[in-house]
């Protein structure tokens, strides 16, 4: 299981995501391992992964074929060719592989970025998302806030310190502090943890 989080007020946008990956034996016990969940796409987005394995791979390749294509250099121009893309590429996986184990049926991305031609603050969040391998995937309506899975407590405080107008360091304080009490309560989260922010100067990947 993945634990996200992505938020943004007028000073940017802050993304922040655990790293373990499950993955299970021939004995069918469970095996972690550590997988890279957020990665860029160009200079003013990215998209953070979670739920099946299969998201960051298929992250991976929306990156690939986005560096590969013009025209779509802005968020909002991005979502719909990702909803497809990531749509198919899950398609495929599913016809040859077949259906996730059960528990393992849900994935989502969320995709995140600045553009100068949206009204201020030019920052958007888009959330995507397929439960229990449904095709194609869809778009979850959101705000400027997203933890998944949804935690109510710290929704709340990013809410709150979103509202107050908190610094970017702030919120990744807050961030790196959920992140670390989630890990140790949970054994299916775990570190490294990556962050990163998105400004109108843009995406900036944050050592912890």
């Amino acid at each position: 299981m993945t634990q996200a989080l992505a938020a943004f007020n007028e000073h940017g946008i802050v993304l922040a995501t655990d790293s373990r990956a499950s993955r299970f034996d021939p004995a069918g016990e469970p095996e972690y391992f550590s997988v890279k969940k957020l990665v860029p796409l160009g200079r003013h987005a990215a998209i953070l992964s979670g739920g099946a394995g299969v998201s960051a791979a298929l992250s991976r390749a929306l990156q690939q074929e986005i560096g590969r294509r013009r025209g779509l250099d802005h968020p909002e121009d991005m979502v719909d060719f990702a909803l497809s893309f990531l749509s198919q590429g899950y398609g495929r996986h599913l016809a040859r592989h077949g259906p996730e184990p059960e528990g393992f049926r849900r994935l989502y991305f969320i995709l995140a970025g600045y553009s100068p031609d949206q009204p201020p603050p030019g920052f958007s969040l888009f959330l995507m998302g397929s439960e229990e391998n449904e095709l194609p995937l869809r778009h979850i309506p959101t705000t400027n806030l997203v933890v998944m899975p949804r935690n109510l407590g710290m929704e709340m405080r990013l809410f709150k310190a979103l509202n107050q107008g908190a610094t970017l360091a702030a919120l990744l304080r807050m961030s790196r502090d959920f992140l670390g009490k989630m890990a140790a309560a949970k054994e299916e989260v775990g570190e490294p943890f990556y962050f990163a922010t998105i400004t109108a100067a843009g995406y900036r990947e944050v050592k912890p």
